[in-house]
């Protein structure tokens, strides 16, 4: 039997994932190029730009989230993607011009949230390429939030909570704990990468060792577009070591079940 070494583990993969991360000296700033990668298979890269403040910081996208959206054909200016947009922006406090680029600023000390703010928001409307296909009614997310609706799943959207570290998350729906059911966080993810199983892993382990919720027991589940997508073996071996749930959306059965 596999010795349980969890902590070890989360150690491991945190050294894993600093060394993935490259920094390169540009004559404005610095070039941040992260493991995580965007739907054109690119790594995500961020710049770190000298702020006017002493003691603050400005680390923007440089616009390459928008404009590789609409690389691939998709039209940010239809009224459901901006307020979906504006939706996302609003949801992780991030500033966005109107030249399209994504930013976040403050002081030096701020700097874990708000990067990880940042990163989060780009995932999320790099999500949008998913939206490409099929009418814009149909997005994915939606009809998520629809099928929740019609099944009177009670619950929570855009559910703030805390990590252990102090980092705060947004979960798109909680489910309130009972006596016999335990709280239940669930996350739409259209396009559930290995980098991005990993990172909503990591969320849950954080969460779960919130020293407030000791007395709570959580379950953490994906649900994800099955019909475009694929899970790797390698993403549900991160998920099943932190205890993270993948559930494909054609399986309605096992959906119903987290109600």
């Amino acid at each position: 039997m596999l010795e349980m070494m969890t902590d070890q583990w989360i150690t491991d993969y945190t050294m894993w994932l600093r060394k993935q991360y490259h920094v390169e000296s540009l004559p404005d700033g610095d070039e941040v190029t992260t493991p995580f990668t965007n739907s054109l298979g690119d790594n995500i890269q961020l710049f770190m730009i000298p702020s006017t403040k002493d003691g603050e910081f400005l680390l923007t996208d440089e616009g390459n989230t928008i404009n590789d959206l609409e690389l691939l054909g998709i039209n940010m200016n239809n009224d459901t993607r901006s307020e979906l947009l504006s939706s996302i922006v609003q949801q992780y406090q991030v500033s966005l011009d109107k030249e399209g680029v994504l930013s976040v600023s403050g002081p030096i000390k701020n700097f874990p949230v708000l990067k990880q703010h940042l990163l989060q928001a780009v995932l999320r409307i790099d999500d949008l390429s998913q939206t490409r296909k099929g009418v814009v009614s149909n997005i994915f997310r939606q009809e998520v939030g629809d099928y929740l609706s019609k099944n009177e799943f009670e619950v929570l959207p855009n559910y703030p909570i805390q990590g252990r570290t102090g980092n705060p998350y947004h979960i798109d729906y909680a489910i309130g704990g009972t006596e016999s059911k335990p709280l239940r966080l669930i996350q739409v993810v259209p396009r559930p990468s290995f980098d991005r199983v990993a990172a909503e892993s990591v969320t849950f382990d954080d969460i779960k060792k919130n020293e407030a919720l000791n007395s709570h027991r959580i379950t953490y589940t994906i649900i994800f577009n099955d019909e475009t997508s694929k899970v790797s073996k390698s993403a549900y071996n991160i998920a099943s070591r932190y205890g993270t749930e993948i559930v494909p959306w054609s399986d309605k059965k096992q959906l119903f079940n987290l109600r």
